[in-house]
């Protein structure tokens, strides 16, 4: 990754292997002091990060990455990176989503506002299993009014993102069949320790046209890390208890549960053509955290580096925790989504 910004392609989405996932920013797993967006953003740019994601849906995350992209303009202009949002999910509940095609146009207008941008590179439509297939793919749904704002060169790349993967396979589908396919997929959780669902679902992506596919979460929404995972977390008892085990186990031996945990995940760009993996950035340890680590797959990947001993062993351990939740997918909405 360069250390010299320079513009990305205005032609072709060429985002860099790793993301900066930037609902973390919001204060959703930890409390996020006032330096901290402002120091990330510019050790991801510094590093060679070009793409940030984010949502109208995650709290203040788009002032946040508005105000602190809008600071290091002189240092990184809008050019030299992309930015990623959705529209459509505005709240926890069902009732809380609107994909009228009026309010994904307003949608995009207030995120521009927020991001102090007067384009978007990439719009996505969110959590697309909480609505009525029409309202995704319908006439004056979701779809149709960020297909016409792209040819109005207000956006530049239409996809969905969402948890449960049939679902989304089955939209890319039927956007194909309609000659006018998604350009981009956003998954989550599905290409973990615990899950790798996602790389059997990208071929089928890609046949149905699907240009760029993504993978958010690689800790599976901190599942594994040594705190654990927030009190909503989606899933059940038996595997945040082995998720748990599979912390301890790692710590026991000297290492951290969330960098095997991206080690992992890091992968996929060569394992399954994966375009990008998001991850959720707080601050600039964290980003030199994600960078040291992508770069050690990397030096694996070339022979140059290998995992210890004592690495393999956990590895082995971990993998037999988790054998009995292999590729399990909590349910999307979950319970608690659906009350009222």
């Amino acid at each position: 990754m360069s250390t010299v910004p320079k513009p990305v392609s205005q032609t072709e989405f060429q985002p860099s292997e790793l993301g900066f996932g930037a609902g973390a920013l919001s204060g959703t797993y930890d409390k996020i002091e006032s330096h901290w967006p402002v120091e990330a953003c510019r050790e991801a740019l510094q590093s060679g990060i070009n793409v940030f994601d984010t949502s109208p849906y995650y709290g203040q995350s788009e002032f946040i990455l508005g105000d602190a992209l809008d600071t290091l303009k002189g240092e990184f202009p809008r050019s030299s990176y992309y930015i990623q949002t959705k529209i459509g999910r505005y709240g926890v509940h069902p009732r809380d989503f609107d994909y009228r095609g009026k309010r994904v146009r307003e949608s995009v207008a207030e995120s521009m506002r927020r991001l102090k941008t007067d384009y978007l590179d990439v719009v996505l439509c969110h959590d697309v299993e909480f609505v009525d297939f029409e309202d995704v793919v319908g006439p004056e749904g979701a779809l149709e009014a960020l297909f016409q704002l792209k040819k109005e060169g207000v956006i530049k790349y239409v996809g969905c993102s969402g948890y449960p993967l049939p679902v989304l396979l089955k939209i890319a589908e039927h956007q194909q069949a309609k000659g006018n396919p998604l350009d981009c997929i956003l998954s989550y959780c599905h290409y973990t320790l615990q899950n790798t669902s996602l790389a059997d679902y990208t071929p089928k992506f890609h046949a149905a046209g699907v240009r760029y596919v993504a993978n958010a979460s690689p800790l599976g929404m901190a599942l594994f890390r040594n705190a654990g995972p927030p009190d909503w977390h989606p899933a059940h008892a038996e595997l945040r208890a082995a998720a748990a085990k599979c912390a301890s186990v790692a710590k026991e031996n000297g290492i951290d549960i969330a960098e095997l945990a991206s080690i992992f995940s890091f992968t996929g760009r060569d394992t399954f053509n994966l375009n990008c993996t998001y991850i959720g950035l707080e601050n600039k340890e964290d980003v030199q955290k994600a960078i040291a680590t992508w770069k050690r797959v990397k030096a694996r990947q070339q022979q140059l580096e290998q995992p210890s001993d004592i690495e393999r062993k956990v590895v082995e351990e971990i993998n037999a925790l988790l054998a009995p939740y292999k590729n399990y997918s909590w349910e999307s909405p979950s319970p608690r989504e659906l009350a009222a």
